[in-house]
């Protein structure tokens, strides 16, 4: 499970930031300069993920607005595997 998660550099950010702020919607490119990343490459990689679950997107306004899906089934596992591995890297 860790390495589907963890595929590349960009959702290993991503998935970082949004797991410890979980309860925070950000618009694409809010997320790209919080976690100093391309917006280009974070567009397809949050595409993805909102296709496999991960996040949900709303519109408001003219902007789409990305935020983790609490609802996902695996929800709760993944954000175990991601607090465990900042804390891993944190200490």
């Amino acid at each position: 499970m860790t390495m589907l998660l963890f595929k590349t550099r960009l959702r290993k950010k991503l998935l970082s930031y949004s797991f410890t702020h979980p309860d925070q919607s950000c618009y694409l490119r809010e997320m790209a300069y919080l976690i100093n990343e391309d917006a280009g490459n974070l567009s397809r990689e949050l595409r993805s993920l909102e296709k496999e679950g991960i996040y949900r997107s709303s519109i408001k306004g003219r902007l789409k607005f990305y935020a983790l899906n609490q609802r996902y089934p695996l929800f709760n596992e993944f954000k175990q595997v991601i607090l465990k591995a900042e804390n891993i890297r944190s200490v």
